[in-house]
């Protein structure tokens, strides 16, 4: 393996951009998927870090000793604090580009402080510009794995760990949403190398219907929002959804503004707007802050644009979207757009969408009765995608049998890991496939995705702050 010299971030952010042809439009499906997918919120840098960005060589396949194809990861690093021989503390990245916020200011940061650690920060393969192969064909994405992108973490560990100011150093590892799963397999996978991991909300139970999900972003509503904001996207929803199933579909269509191409009596397009609708809510659910009360004050404008449920929730719908004329939510175009992203090599959605349909599952569907946003997006809109996009091999059956697969080699919510601190906030949806309080977690009310990532502040509940010390504890004792 080979170290690229290190780059100072700020000289290199040119690097790695990738040239294609002309965007085809993202339709709003795929847009709400994107703003629940991003990675966590860039923090307030305080402090002039000294951040550099490098580049590894590594394995295009890590398992297979006869393919000898190499790639360039990026990662970037924090050295500001570190002594010879002081702790690594790694944050790992997930389904996003990284930057320097995440290894300049938070608990994470706070904590390498303490002990002199470095810091790093690892981009996962076929994210950011840490793209392995091109094009992103589906033939390609079979590189695509949580597997692989824990052995690039393992070998760029190695490859620094061959430096003498490195190699006495202990390993911690943190991650956030799915980098947190990966902070809880690779302390499962590679014990002798991670000394303990801290995960802040990790999905760890592989499934294709995760309905409970849209059931805690309904329950977010009602408890930081108000009974009549849940009340009123129930309400307006349930319009809607009769407006199709009475025939009345072109009604529908122009009460919520949508494009001239959508067809109402296609179910896929129909299960798509409706899917788009909970996306939205369910973007603002997953990453609220009840400190700001958040979803309080969304719902406040929901109320605002009318005193009709259905208008207030349409022209809610199009201020959020931010679209110039007509809401695009036909399936075909959602379809069209990632086949356009493999050819084109766009990166910004179809490698993790590859890893739901071949990994994970996690499809947010309208399968539960206790939630605001009706019942006409089932999973299977989700497992066509995977089949449309991605091909014969993404049969529902085999998609079961993938997730079957994750399942069995990790664990599920008892992944049997020492060292290991999982949190979940109370209110956040993906708590429901996530290690609870009988698994060891700990959970914290009222808050939701990747909410404890910050340092200690006085507006901190004081569960929060109990949590977050509790971090800074277990490190102090993983190390000793």
């Amino acid at each position: 393996l080979v170290l690229w010299a290190l780059i100072p971030l700020a000289a290199a952010a040119s690097l790695g951009q990738t040239q294609g042809a002309a965007e085809p439009a993202v339709s709003a499906f795929v847009q709400s998927l994107h703003q629940m997918h991003r990675g966590p919120p860039a923090r307030e840098i305080t402090t002039r870090a000294n951040v550099q960005q490098g580049w590894i060589s590594q394995k295009l396949d890590n398992f297979d000793a006869n393919n000898t194809a190499k790639w360039y990861n990026r990662y970037l690093i924090n050295e500001d604090y570190f002594r010879s021989g002081s702790p690594i503390f790694i944050y790992l990245g997930g389904e996003w580009e990284i930057d320097a916020s995440s290894i300049t200011s938070g608990l994470w940061v706070d904590i390498a402080k303490e002990h002199n650690g470095s810091l790093l920060y690892t981009e996962h393969r076929f994210f950011g510009q840490s793209i392995p192969i091109k094009p992103l064909s589906t033939a390609n994405l079979k590189y695509q794995s949580v597997q692989q992108a824990l052995a690039d973490v393992i070998n760029l560990i190695k490859t620094l760990k061959t430096q003498a100011k490195y190699k006495d150093s202990k390993v911690l590892v943190s991650g956030c949403s799915y980098s947190a799963t990966m902070a809880v397999w690779i302390k499962k996978l590679y014990p002798d190398i991670i000394l303990g991991s801290w995960a802040s909300s990790a999905p760890l139970d592989a499934k294709v219907d995760f309905k409970d999900y849209m059931r805690i972003v309904g329950k977010a509503y009602r408890q930081l929002g108000s009974e009549d904001c849940y009340n009123l996207i129930d309400n307006a929803t349930a319009y809607y959804e009769d407006l199709f199933d009475e025939g009345k579909g072109k009604e529908a269509k122009k009460l919520l503004n949508l494009c001239s191409n959508f067809d109402v009596n296609n179910e896929r397009d129909i299960w798509q707007i409706f899917s788009t609708i909970a996306n939205i809510f369910a973007g603002f659910a997953q990453y609220q802050s009840p400190a700001n009360k958040d979803l309080q004050g969304h719902c406040i404008n929901l109320r605002s644009k009318s005193d009709d449920d259905a208008t207030a929730l349409s022209l809610f719908l199009q201020e959020k979207l931010e679209w110039p004329s007509c809401v695009n939510t036909r399936y075909q175009g959602s379809v069209d757009y990632y086949l356009w992203a493999q050819a084109n090599n766009d990166n910004s959605d179809i490698p993790w969408t590859y890893q739901t349909c071949s990994e994970f599952g996690w499809f947010q569907g309208s399968g539960s009765s206790r939630q605001p946003f009706g019942s006409s997006f089932p999973s299977t809109l989700y497992t066509d995608i995977c089949h449309d996009v991605f091909g014969a091999n993404f049969t529902l059956p085999k998609i079961q049998g993938y997730i079957d697969d994750t399942n069995a080699e990790f664990g599920g919510i008892y992944p049997n890991a020492q060292n290991l601190y999982m949190t979940h906030g109370g209110l956040d949806p993906w708590s429901k496939v996530g290690a609870g309080a009988l698994q060891g977690a700990t959970i914290i009310p009222q808050h939701s995705h990747c909410s404890d990532l910050g340092s200690i502040r006085k507006s901190d509940s004081a569960e929060l702050t109990a949590s977050k010390k509790k971090v800074k504890q277990l490190v102090r004792q993983w190390l000793q």
